[in-house]
């Protein structure tokens, strides 16, 4: 594109030199000499009057477009209107076309400004909310000791005495209250520690179907009582470097969430591992109810939850999944889940075989008495 400058000057030189031409023509064929030379001078004076023209158009005009060309530029950059270059002129419309739009910059900075300040205190806010939530969280969890601790001897004969049956269901129920409510302030730490970047992360080269079967072998007793198949879908043998702990906690969510939705009798989980040549992937299927596409997009948000009845079955602070995905790409890593309604759902995580976190890391043992 030419800028208006340049397009001026070709204009005003064609026409310029078309007027001198004609001047020449008139002077080289007019049967009058004189008003040949009247008309050849003439031609001149035009041609000189047109490019003088385009001199002062080009100043009065182009020069301050130009200046608010750059302007505009210079403010969607910076959005900061004050950056601006003077505009002087006394071309009404250039006038009106500048000093609109220091008007309306003047209020876009404005607004900006005032986001940015809602924005910082927001953060601020939300600095607040987790340091708040971390401090509960804490002082929960401290008086949690000593509770479990002496439900723990109330339940051994031995160190308090007998208990009746009555006594003894108290106590358990206590225990199991106890246990679940020391699972949620250990969900909500984490779940803090993942926003403010400060999960530890300890790695080492693990073996991935000792892993699995472990998992397997935790699970078996629930898997009996309800009366399900739990199996495993792998058979190589595979060395991965990555926090076997964190790995652990996500596919013991993944595994107990199955469990929970496939029916007694006739449910089926299968916890599996395919390798490639940079990753691991690994998944864990069951035949339960399914997710619909509509909760897909919402399930690894904090605090989710599919059913959200006062009458729904299944527990949980919504936190699971939330934690799941934080772990997972903190390792470097992605989690999604494929469902079809009533037929299967699949959780799928991949991670690089190669350490990749992007969070809080404690090195291994190994490499550090290496370096050492």
């Amino acid at each position: 594109m030419l800028p208006i400058k340049q397009t001026l000057f070709i204009v005003s030189g064609v026409s310029s030199f078309i007027i001198f031409y004609m001047g020449i023509v008139n002077f080289l064929t007019s049967v009058d000499e004189s008003t040949g030379m009247i008309m050849l001078v003439f031609s001149v004076l035009v041609a000189t009057g047109t490019l003088l023209g385009t001199v002062h158009i080009s100043t009065s005009i182009t020069k301050p477009i130009q200046k608010l060309a750059e302007n505009m530029a210079n403010f969607s950059k910076t959005n900061k209107i004050s950056n601006k270059n003077q505009i002087k002129t006394n071309v009404k419309e250039i006038f009106e076309l500048n000093k609109n739009f220091e008007d309306m910059g003047e209020k876009v900075e404005r607004i900006i400004e005032v986001q940015n300040e809602y924005v910082e205190k927001l953060k601020d806010m939300d600095r607040k909310k987790v340091e708040f939530s971390s401090m509960v969280s804490h002082e929960l969890k401290t008086p949690l000791v000593p509770i479990l601790g002496y439900v723990q001897m109330l339940q051994k004969e031995e160190l308090l005495g007998k208990l009746n049956t009555g006594q003894k269901d108290a106590v358990d129920e206590i225990y199991t209250s106890t246990i679940k409510l020391e699972k949620l302030i250990g969900d909500i730490l984490t779940t803090q520690k993942l926003d403010l970047g400060k999960l530890v992360f300890n790695e080492d080269y693990i073996n991935v179907s000792e892993l699995l079967y472990g998992l397997i072998k935790e699970f078996e007793p629930i898997a009996i009582e309800k009366k399900i198949d739990i199996t495993a879908n792998f058979n190589e043998d595979i060395q991965i470097f990555t926090d076997k702990d964190r790995i652990n906690q996500v596919f013991s969510n993944l595994t107990k969430n199955a469990i929970d939705y496939v029916a007694p009798n006739s449910g089926c989980v299968t916890i599996g591992v395919k390798d490639s040549f940079n990753d691991i992937e690994f998944f864990v299927e069951d035949n339960g109810i399914g997710i619909s596409d509509e909760h897909q997009k919402d399930l690894f948000k904090k605090f989710y939850q599919v059913d959200t009845s006062s009458k729904r079955k299944k527990g949980g602070s919504g936190l699971g999944l939330a934690i799941c995905k934080g772990i997972i790409e903190g390792l470097g890593g992605k989690i999604w889940v494929e469902s079809e309604n009533n037929v299967k759902t699949t959780f799928f995580f991949k991670i690089p075989k190669k350490s990749n976190t992007k969070l809080g890391i404690k090195e291994s043992t190994e490499k550090q008495e290496i370096n050492n």
